[in-house]
């Protein structure tokens, strides 16, 4: 009599949520750390000074080195500034490419962790305590810049359209934080090397972060335009209003039916007297000088359109990431 023997079939536990993110923080704790303790000093002294600020009524405080709130606040709001930045370069870029370059993908994306599984799990386990932390900065640091603002008279320190104050309300943090870390993603499945991911990263966020802030902004809605009498300009509060809310656009001459003209270089020239110039250039046309301003009332709408162009540079990057990597598994 033949005995057939059979062997049972051992099936591996499925990898969970739990594993992945005590792999994640295995890898990657004295980054997480170390990112969090700098953004929790950051966030302890932003509300230490407000609280201090609000208490006393004064911002004249000494503060280590820096002489005092408003020193140390402008330094802090620096930080939200460069934030999605250091995301980006330090904590996206390097992720995808570490795997593919020391040949770690082979192993890691087994059958027990798939290559979407693993990349799903870092976008969770990474991306959202990037933007939670981006938040947070950003609320601390507009809470401090809120607190000098209410004890300065004659200016505001900080002003609303003023980049270090709209870059640091939360919601266009975490657009920031959640371009920057797609954007490491991307340049590290496509490159598959650390330096080069990581200095093409930083290359592109600057870049769009240029055209989008320094470029485009300004035009998000169609500025308002303030005209007045050429020859009024040095006792209009038009040009030298301390309490501006507004983000100033641009400013230049008219002639009478509101026309731009160049400033006649040729005039300051050509005349020695005041009187002179002001004849030349009133003979050339100029009759209205003009100053382009998007309205303060605009703020919120223009912080919500950043956050949504963030956010969509975002998603199609996530998308290219998705795409890229499941078409280089599969090949």
């Amino acid at each position: 009599m033949t005995v057939t023997m059979t062997t049972p079939v051992v099936r591996r536990t499925k990898v969970g949520w739990g594993d992945l993110l005590w792999l994640t923080w295995r890898q990657h704790r004295w980054l997480l750390g170390g990112l969090a303790a700098v953004v929790a000093l950051a966030v302890l002294s932003c509300l230490v000074m407000a609280w201090t600020v609000d208490s006393t009524g004064t911002s004249r405080h000494d503060f280590l080195f820096l002489g005092g709130f408003n020193g140390a606040t402008q330094l802090v709001s620096m930080l939200p500034m460069a934030f999605g930045g250091v995301i980006a370069v330090f904590w996206a870029a390097p992720l995808l490419a570490r795997e593919y370059e020391q040949k770690t993908n082979v192993v890691v994306w087994s059958q027990d962790v798939t290559p979407i599984r693993w990349l799903v799990g870092k976008v969770v386990l990474l991306g959202v305590p990037a933007v939670g932390l981006a938040a947070a900065l950003g609320s601390a640091v507009l809470t401090a810049q809120h607190a000098i603002n209410s004890t300065t008279e004659g200016y505001l320190p900080f002003r609303p359209f003023q980049a270090e104050s709209f870059e640091a309300a939360p919601l266009v943090q975490i657009g920031y934080a959640a371009f920057g870390f797609a954007l490491g993603l991307a340049a590290g499945a496509i490159t598959r090397r650390v330096v080069l991911s990581m200095g093409l990263t930083l290359g592109l966020y600057v870049v769009v972060r240029g055209v989008v802030g320094i470029l485009w902004r300004p035009y998000f809605q169609t500025p308002l335009r303030q005209m007045e009498p050429y020859g009024v300009r040095e006792n209009s509060t038009m040009w030298s209003d301390p309490d501006d809310l507004t983000m100033r656009v641009t400013s230049g001459y008219a002639d009478a039916a509101g026309n731009e003209i160049e400033f006649p270089r040729d005039c300051a020239r050509s005349y020695d007297t005041n009187d002179g110039f002001q004849n030349c250039v009133r003979d050339h046309g100029i009759v209205n000088t003009f100053r382009d301003y998007q309205p303060a009332d605009r703020l919120v709408s223009f912080q919500l359109f950043e956050f949504a162009v963030f956010g969509l540079l975002a998603a199609g990057l996530l998308a290219l990431t998705y795409v890229w990597v499941r078409r280089a598994h599969r090949a």
